[in-house]
């Protein structure tokens, strides 16, 4: 199977989704989102993001539902090399937040930008001050700081960037509090037309921590000019170059060895229609709701947990009836497998029935599903995309 369109500019290193996109693309990008009704979230996966991302979900999601995850980072091309991966380009944050900063300093009329740092930052609002008086006089921003351990109680924060009504926010809270916090909050931040994630950028704007010469930046040696100016920051820069690439090797091994083992639910309900639902990042793939059993956990508890976050509905309403004979192993796409880390899937099915009604099933908390359907024991098959046929045509006989 070819991948899907989403897919196809994107280069997929430890789950994460890269677009692998030129500073003058992403810039062409920036202007149509800042002139639309739309908002833009603009993520700058490097080495040491992949890292926390391969072993944490939710923080996975997170990354891979932004608009935009430039490749911040020269460590990636090497991991991408791994898993057989192109990703030519290479746009770091501070490079993004220069032209964009130069950008509108030169074109845009009282732009406004807001930046939101925390209280443990090199860099002071009287930096700032001074960054923007001399080099971005143009532009009007507003600076607020949160803490690092109470950085998402911030309606203070919140209620400054309303009244200040900025078209552009750089939030700067180091990974993965920064990603978290635009995740959470832009919605609600209706002037924001773009949101960035982009660490400690401003500390090399305001001179507090210079940057590699160019002639390292090239070579990707970047971090080591960084561990020379700061010897204290050695574990992260080995979670971004050993512990990065260890991982993708591990990540390469699994998936060309190891099936995931994963539970599928064939849900009935009141008036015996099956539900099967449509996955929200593959087009027009129907499917049963499945997903991997944790560790520690049976089976049956799998299947109840995965349907109810999936369906967003309440465990009470789902309860175990059977489990159905036999195993499927299904070998996952290329793409699929890249974002999830198998070969495949050994699947094992769970016969379920559900005592509620549709009020209590909820897509809005679901970040898999987009929608659902009750069909009837003869239109399964018809209805399932067709690499989902051949286990479900093995299963009906026994519902």
């Amino acid at each position: 199977m070819s991948r899907p369109e989403e897919f196809k500019n994107k280069t997929i290193i430890l789950g994460v989704q890269i677009d692998d996109l030129s500073l003058t693309q992403v810039m062409e990008k920036v202007d149509h989102f800042l002139h639309s009704e739309k908002q833009m979230r603009i993520f700058t996966p490097n080495p040491e993001i992949c890292l926390k991302a391969a072993d944490d979900d939710e923080y996975r999601h997170v990354l891979n539902n932004a608009e935009l995850c430039i490749p911040d980072g020269f460590g990636l091309k090497l991991g991408a090399k791994i898993f057989g991966e192109k990703l030519i380009n290479r746009v770091t944050g501070v490079d993004l937040t220069k032209a964009i900063l130069d950008k509108y300093q030169k074109e845009e009329k009282g732009i406004r930008v807001y930046i939101l740092t925390l209280d443990i930052s090199l860099t002071k609002k009287s930096d700032l001050e001074q960054l923007f008086k001399q080099k971005y006089s143009n532009i009007q921003f507003r600076n607020s700081i949160v803490t690092k351990e109470d950085y998402l109680n911030c309606d203070k924060n919140l209620n400054d960037i309303l009244e200040f009504a900025p078209q552009i926010i750089f939030v700067c809270l180091g990974a993965p509090r920064q990603e978290i916090w635009i995740s959470k909050y832009l919605k609600t931040l209706s002037s924001v037309k773009i949101a960035l994630g982009v660490g400690g950028t401003f500390d090399f704007f305001t001179g507090k921590i210079k940057r590699a010469p160019e002639i390292l930046r090239k070579l990707g040696m970047e971090w080591f000019y960084r561990l020379y100016q700061e010897p204290k920051r050695l574990n992260r820069i080995k979670n971004a170059t050993a512990d990065f690439l260890l991982k993708c090797h591990e990540w390469d091994k699994r998936i060309k060895t190891t099936m995931r083992t994963n539970v599928v639910g064939i849900i009935r309900n009141k008036e015996d229609k099956y539900l099967i639902q449509k996955n929200a990042y593959l087009e027009n793939h129907w499917q049963f709701p499945q997903g991997g059993v944790d560790t520690d956990e049976q089976p049956e508890q799998s299947i109840v947990r995965e349907a109810s976050e999936e369906l967003g509905i309440e465990s009470k309403f789902l309860k175990v009836i059977k489990k159905l004979p036999g195993q499927h192993e299904y070998i996952s796409p290329r793409y699929a497998q890249l974002l999830h880390g198998y070969r495949g899937q050994s699947q094992t099915a769970f016969l379920l029935n559900f005592n509620g009604t549709d009020q209590d099933i909820n897509l809005t908390k679901s970040h898999e599903v987009e929608k659902i359907k009750w069909v009837g024991k003869s239109e399964i098959l018809e209805s399932l995309h067709p690499i989902r046929r051949d286990f479900a045509r093995k299963l009906i006989p026994y519902l």
